[in-house]
């Protein structure tokens, strides 16, 4: 038995080692992955601090309710904005981190931005907010009384204590004289609103739900704390409970309908990969060489290039939409839509091929083209939001706008110009004119790098 095996496998290795470039991007792909994971779902990541504060905007409009006071006494309560507080005060676990960061804007502006996704929620306090958790104290802390002492014992006891919503002043134990709080049946609830696709609406929403069941069970503790001994859980009655209510017109959507948007952008970048082997091949070929020699101009290359790839990213883009709605995929608008969403994905797969020109200029063979192009392609994909929301990473605001970090590509503007027409039917809104307006500004800057790149590496006369 020979060892030619052996030989093989130093000869394959050799090969891999000595290609130092392509080497060396084999093994950074799958680095990058594990950053940029870490970065979006990493607890306490270097980059990002982790996932908090949940961005949220409080539209309070609770009216406050009188409450029963000490010494025959009434005071003003507003649950609404305690329960604010609650939200701008509360830290995170072991850490000084708040959970929420709470945003100043009006019912309007905040849907405005759940659509754009520069919030994770909008929460809205019922004008019967404190009324509902008046009630729903009362009725708690009279099924535990009469639990506990019994509706008997109370009912003919002289010389009854008062008994408010909040905080009993009761002077004796279980089973002295007490009177029952008022009973009531106010009804209302914290209104939370969002984008139901989004992951960051969903870790929001559960953290809020427990937040605010524990301020709901602290509430009625007190009450209950004066007048009623042991466990007394199971007889809390909870008549303002959390409604989820998902972005208006979105309520049926399926999660495959939300990451349409995304998957259309990103299999659009996709062929980077694709037009920046081609590219290279041509060179490794020496088709460039004679293109070169027929005298074509540069100029002629690189548009005929362009309008080639461009051509086929517009069958690209008709062929994604049309496959999503055969498999079921549930858009909003018209075909006015869908064609405003055709163009926007070309707009799209223009910046990808002016990507592709730029890696076609810096590798030396199309191996090295197709690493480096999926390396740098699917990242930026994850960045611009195609599949996962990554961390807030605020710039500034200008213009009513807020500009993070990953606006300076293009691709992020193109699936939330997608999300805008296709997921919540805006048409052609002032979102989405400033979102493509940012495509195509972004796009052509990108191309212009491309041309300049390729031209200078891979166009001027050998010497």
């Amino acid at each position: 038995m020979t060892l030619k095996f052996i030989h093989i496998s130093y000869k394959g290795i050799l090969e891999t080692f000595r290609d130092k470039r392509g080497f060396a991007l084999l093994l950074g792909f799958p680095v990058l992955f594990i950053v940029i994971f870490a970065f979006a779902f990493g607890s306490g990541s270097f980059l990002s601090g982790g996932s908090i504060p949940h961005q949220v905007v409080v539209i309070n409009n609770d009216a406050g309710v009188m409450v029963a006071a000490a010494n025959n006494t009434t005071r003003y309560v507003n649950y609404g904005s305690n329960f604010t507080e609650v939200l701008t005060n509360t830290t995170a676990e072991n850490s000084s981190t708040n959970l929420f960061h709470l945003n100043n804007a009006s019912k309007d502006e905040a849907e405005n931005m759940l659509k754009s996704r520069s919030i994770d929620a909008l929460i809205i306090i019922p004008q019967n907010f404190s009324a509902g958790l008046a009630s729903m104290v009362n009725n708690s802390t009279r099924t535990a009384i009469t639990s506990s002492v019994g509706q008997q014992e109370i009912a003919s006891a002289a010389n009854a204590s008062a008994l408010n919503s909040v905080n009993p002043a009761i002077t004796s134990a279980p089973g002295a004289n007490v009177t029952l709080p008022k009973a009531g049946n106010v009804s209302s609830g914290l209104i939370v609103e969002g984008d139901s696709g989004y992951i960051n609406f969903a870790t929001t929403q559960t953290t809020l739900s427990q937040l605010f069941d524990q301020y709901k069970n602290d509430l009625r503790t007190q009450a209950m704390a004066a007048v009623t001994s042991g466990t007394t859980q199971n007889l809390f009655q909870d008549s303002v409970p959390m409604q989820v209510q998902p972005i208006p017109g979105t309520q049926s959507f399926s999660l495959f309908d939300y990451m349409v948007p995304g998957l259309i952008v990103f299999a659009l970048m996709l062929q980077v990969s694709v037009v920046a082997g081609t590219l290279v091949r041509e060179v490794e070929t020496g088709t460039l060489d004679r293109l070169k020699l027929s005298k074509v101009w540069s100029f002629d290359l690189l548009f005929g290039t362009f309008i080639t790839w461009s051509l086929i990213t517009v069958a690209q883009v008709l062929v994604l939409i049309g496959v999503a709605i055969a498999l079921g995929y549930r858009h909003q608008g018209d075909f006015v839509s869908l064609g405003l969403a055709i163009l926007i994905g070309v707009i799209a797969g223009m910046a990808s091929i002016s990507l592709a020109l730029i890696i076609a200029s810096f590798t030396r063979n199309e191996p090295q083209a197709a690493t480096l192009s999926a390396m740098i392609a699917v990242p930026l994909s994850f960045m611009a939001g195609a599949f996962i929301p990554l961390p807030q990473q605020i710039i500034g605001e200008f213009g009513g706008h807020t500009y993070q970090i990953y606006d300076v590509l293009p691709w992020t503007h193109a699936i939330s110009a997608l999300r805008e027409v296709l997921t919540y039917g805006s048409g052609l809104s002032g979102d989405v004119i400033f979102d493509m307006t940012w495509l195509i500004v972004l796009t052509a800057m990108l191309f212009v790098v491309g041309i300049i790149c390729y031209s200078k590496a891979r166009l001027r006369a050998e010497k």
